[in-house]
């Protein structure tokens, strides 16, 4: 019996456990046919182009060992051999022989993903650009903000107002006919 990280899936498991089965069947001259009740784990294993490495590892098996099928079998309806199979799953969870199986792809995906959000968060606030942006926008996010073109001139400043245009040497002059530096803050509140 396998005990898998927290990190492994079901998926992963099952497919363990048809891999297992056919490398013990593999080591008889018998015909075998080892029954799962995961039709996903199946469907990978009957794949050509599956990414799983454990159900490419199991089709290898397969084509070294003519002497196995595989069938599926309906789940809780009591198959003694399908509920032995669950029971001995429980089990496992507690009492078996830890086993490493590399991560899934999705979960690497999602912790790469947190720590790039929070990589990303600390280079925001620690900036020293964009900071009338973090100012209306201080959290990271990977959706985008739903604003339409003048709201987004007036957050980041770069639009027809003096100061910008001023920067980029378009006008002489920062500031408004009243003397005021001519930026969004001031457009908006005089």
């Amino acid at each position: 019996m396998a005990q898998l990280s927290p990190f492994n899936t079901v998926f992963q498991a099952e497919l363990l456990a048809i891999q297992e089965a056919c490398l013990w069947a593999s080591k008889t001259n018998q015909q075998i046919k080892v029954w799962s009740d995961s039709e996903s784990s199946l469907h990978s294993i009957a794949s050509i182009d599956t990414k799983s490495p454990i159900a490419q590892q199991t089709q290898e098996i397969l084509l070294k060992s003519t002497n196995i099928k595989l069938g599926w079998i309906k789940a809780h309806v009591g198959h003694s051999g399908n509920e032995a199979a669950d029971v001995l799953a429980k089990k496992a969870t507690q009492e078996g022989i830890p086993t490493f199986i590399p991560a899934p792809r999705n979960h690497i995906k999602s912790l790469l993903q947190k720590e790039s959000i929070i990589r990303w968060q600390k280079e925001w606030d620690n900036g020293e650009t964009g900071r009338s942006v973090h100012n209306v926008l201080p959290k990271v996010k990977t959706t985008p903000t739903p604003w339409q073109r003048p709201e987004i001139m007036f957050v980041t400043g770069h639009g027809p107002f003096p100061s910008y245009l001023k920067r980029f040497n378009i006008t002489s002059s920062d500031s408004y006919g009243c003397g005021k530096l001519g930026n969004p803050l001031h457009y908006a509140t005089n």
